[in-house]
């Protein structure tokens, strides 16, 4: 009985922890948001996720690189539209992928601020209808890479 009552102490004291690191987190994520300044951002049109790509879970990605991005994603050139091209030696590419759904789903970038070496992409996410057909949601932009080498520390804010 008393090694019973000890475990459940110690798991709803990490439970307890891990929850305050997530607070935490978002917390830092806000703060930021709030005092940052806004920075240029492009949004990557005429993408899509490639269908070996993970989408069970919520996916937020740095990529700085086009290997790792064509990891992730495919061109998806159509009648009247190119995919947005991306300059790797001066920008990186923030990212979020939804969980495969069959409700319209769309993910709308609203800002992305940086205050130092602190950067927040803040983006809406809005569902609609339940249709016949399965989709992944994502948004993808592109950013300018700072002018020094510095370690940048990013944040996604879902609003």
């Amino acid at each position: 009985m008393k090694r019973l009552t000890i475990l459940l102490a110690l798991g709803a004291l990490l439970l307890v922890c891990s929850n305050c690191s997530l607070f935490n987190k978002m917390n830092m994520a806000e703060n930021v948001n709030k005092t940052a300044s806004p920075i240029n951002f492009t949004t990557l049109n005429n993408y899509f996720v490639r269908n070996d790509v993970d989408c069970s879970k919520m996916q937020r990605l740095i990529l700085d690189n086009q290997a790792d991005f064509k990891g992730f994603f495919g061109e998806a050139a159509h009648m009247g539209g190119r995919p947005t091209a991306v300059n790797w030696k001066t920008q990186y590419v923030l990212a979020v992928i939804l969980p495969e759904t069959n409700r319209e789903t769309t993910i709308k970038p609203i800002a992305v601020k940086q205050d130092g070496s602190r950067v927040v992409l803040s983006y809406e996410v809005k569902r609609g209808d339940m249709g016949s057909y399965t989709m992944v949601p994502f948004t993808a932009v592109a950013v300018d890479k700072p002018a020094s080498n510095q370690q940048m520390e990013i944040f996604f804010l879902e609003k």
